[in-house]
C-alpha cells in the first residue's frame, strides 16, 4: 500500500493533459451556445416547413392498368350443306390467312340430289302453266272487274272526303251565321237600352264589344263562297252516288268465279316452289364445291368437325379469332370508369412492345371480380397489331384519361383532405393558412387547383401533425442557417 501511494505521488501531470481537457470544455461550451443561438433563431423565424410556389404547368392524368388480349371479331363457322367432311387442315392454335382453304366436302350425293331436283322442277313447271292457261281465260272478265272494282273504291273514297270537308266547311258557315245572328240581336237590344239610358255605361261597354265581335264574325263569313261551296256539294255527292252504284257492279262481277283466281295462284305457288327447291339444291352443291373458306387473318381456338364424318347443316365446325382486329380487355373498377370514355388514346405494352390504341366499348353491365368488388369491362382497341401479340396474353395499358397545361398546379403531397373538405396550407407573411381549395385533373406528382389559389403562393409541402393554422413558421433553409451558425462561432 505504502508503495502505491509512493507511485501515485511520483506521478506527474502533464501540459499537453493539462491542454486536452481546456480544448474539450471550450468545444462544448461552444456546442451549447452554437444549439442555444440555433434555438433561439428558430424561436424567432418560427418553424422551418418545405413550400414550394404555385405555378403554372401541365398535367396528363392517366388510368394505368392490365388487361387481357383478346380478338375484336370472332366467327363459328357453320356447315352450309348436310355433306360428308372430305379434307380439313384446322387445329385449335392454328394461324390462318384470309382466302385460306379450311374444309372441303364430298359432293356426290348432293350432284344427285341436283339432277333428281331439276327432272321434278321440269314436271311442276308443265302442270302449272298448263293449268294456268285453261284458268286465264275465265279469269279475264274476273281481273277487268276486279281492276274497275279497285279503281272504283279510290273514287269513292276521294268523293266521301270531298263531301265529308263541304260539310264541314258549310258547318262553320252555319256557326258563324248562328253567331252573327245572335250578336246582332244583342246589339239590337243593347242599344235600346242606351236609348231608354244614355248614361248606361256598362250597356256602353257592352254595345261597343258585341259590334266588334260582330264584325269579326262577319270578315269570317265573307271568306266563304258559300254558293259555291253548296254548288260543289250537289256536285261531290252526285259523282259519289254514280261511282258507288259502279263499285256495287264491278263487285258482284269479280267474285263471278270465285275459285278462278285462287287456282291461278295457286299453280303459280307450286311453280315457285318447285323453282326455289332448285335454286335451294343448287346453291348446296355451290357451297359444297366451294368449301370453307378463311374470311380474315386469324387464328383457329376451337374445332368440333371432324375429318370423314357427315357434317349437318347449321352445325358448327369451328371457331376463328381475326388477328387484324385486336383489342385489350380491361376489368376497371367504378372510381376508374369515371375518369374513362370512348375515343381516348391509350399507350400499350405487350411482350415488353409498345403499341398505341384507344378506348373502344365500356360495358353497362357491371360484374364482381374475386375480392367481389364491382367492376366493368373496357375494350381498348389497338392501332397497330402485329405478328408479335398473342391471344390471351396479359397487356399492360395507360389510358390518357384527361390532359390540361398552362394551369394552377401544386404537388400532390400538399394537397389534405378531411370531412369538411379539400384543404392546403399556405405560408403568408411567415403566418401558416389553412386555405380550402378546388383540385381538377392529377397525375402521379400533381394535382391541378381550380380555385382557392393564386399563382406564386407557397404552399407547404411537409405536412405533418405539429403544423396548425395560425402557427408562425419560416421557409426551411438549412444551408444558410448552418452557414450564419458557423461565422458566429467563428467569431
Amino acid at each position: 500500500m505504502e508503495e502505491n501511494k509512493k507511485k501515485n505521488k511520483n506521478k506527474k501531470i502533464k501540459p499537453w493533459m493539462i491542454f486536452t481537457a481546456a480544448a474539450v470544455v471550450v468545444f462544448i461550451v461552444l456546442a451549447v451556445l452554437m444549439v442555444s443561438k440555433m434555438t433561439e433563431a428558430m424561436m424567432g423565424m418560427g418553424t422551418p416547413v418545405e413550400v414550394t410556389e404555385a405555378l403554372k404547368g401541365s398535367i396528363a392524368q392517366t388510368v394505368d392498368t392490365s388487361g387481357t388480349v383478346a380478338s375484336e371479331e370472332t366467327r363459328t363457322y357453320f356447315a352450309d350443306v348436310t355433306a360428308k367432311i372430305d379434307m380439313m387442315s384446322v387445329e385449335p392454335g392454328q394461324a390462318v390467312k384470309k382466302g385460306d382453304l379450311l374444309l372441303t366436302y364430298n359432293t356426290e350425293d348432293l350432284e344427285q340430289m341436283m339432277k333428281q331436283t331439276e327432272l321434278e322442277t321440269k314436271i311442276s313447271t308443265y302442270a302449272a302453266d298448263a293449268a294456268i292457261v285453261g284458268i286465264n281465260h275465265a279469269q279475264q272478265k274476273a281481273a277487268e272487274a276486279a281492276v274497275n272494282y279497285e279503281d272504283a273504291k279510290k273514287y269513292v273514297a276521294h268523293y266521301t272526303e270531298c263531301v265529308g270537308q263541304l260539310n264541314s266547311q258549310l258547318g262553320v258557315v252555319t256557326e258563324l251565321s248562328t253567331q252573327q245572328a245572335t250578336l246582332a240581336g244583342e246589339i239590337e237590344k243593347l242599344k235600346k237600352a242606351l236609348v231608354a239610358n244614355p248614361e248606361d255605361k256598362t250597356s256602353a261597354k257592352a254595345l261597343k264589344k258585341a259590334e266588334k265581335e260582330f264584325k269579326e264574325v262577319s270578315k269570317k263569313i265573307e271568306k266563304y263562297d258559300v254558293k259555291a261551296l253548296k254548288n260543289s256539294l250537289e256536285a261531290c255527292s252526285a259523282d259519289l252516288a254514280e261511282y258507288k252504284a259502279l263499285l256495287k257492279e264491278y263487285e258482284m262481277t269479280k267474285e263471278s268465279d270465285p275459285t278462278a283466281a285462287l287456282s291461278k295462284a295457286q299453280q303459280s305457288a307450286m311453280k315457285e316452289s318447285a323453282q326455289l327447291a332448285k335454286i335451294s339444291v343448287e346453291e348446296q352443291l355451290a357451297a359444297a364445291r366451294e368449301g370453307v373458306k378463311a374470311d380474315f387473318d386469324g387464328i383457329v381456338s376451337e374445332v368440333t368437325a371432324v375429318e370423314g364424318q357427315t357434317a349437318a347443316e347449321g352445325v358448327a365446325l369451328f371457331t376463328i379469332h381475326n388477328v387484324d382486329a385486336v383489342k385489350v380487355t380491361l376489368s376497371v373498377t367504378k372510381y376508374d370508369m369515371q375518369k374513362l370514355a370512348v375515343g381516348q388514346k391509350a399507350e400499350i405494352e405487350i411482350n415488353e412492345k409498345e403499341y398505341t390504341g384507344s378506348v373502344s366499348n365500356i360495358s353497362r353491365i357491371a360484374s364482381m371480380n374475386a375480392s367481389g368488388a364491382a367492376v366493368v369491362d373496357v375494350d381498348i382497341h389497338i392501332d397497330n397489331p402485329d405478328e408479335n401479340i398473342i391471344l390471351g396474353m396479359e397487356a399492360k395499358v395507360s389510358v390518357q384519361t384527361a390532359e390540361e397545361s398552362d394551369i394552377l398546379i401544386i404537388p400532390g403531397a400538399s394537397v389534405n383532405y378531411s370531412s369538411d373538405g379539400i384543404f392546403c396550407y399556405v405560408l403568408v407573411d411567415g403566418i401558416i393558412e389553412k386555405r380550402e381549395i378546388v383540385t381538377g385533373i392529377s397525375d402521379d406528382e400533381f394535382i391541378q387547383v381550380t380555385s382557392g389559389l393564386s399563382e406564386g403562393e407557397k404552399v407547404v409541402t411537409n405536412v405533418t401533425g405539429t403544423i396548425t393554422e395560425g402557427m408562425p413558421a419560416t421557409e426551411m433553409n438549412t444551408s444558410a442557417l448552418m452557414g450564419g451558425e458557423t461565422e458566429e462561432m467563428e467569431e
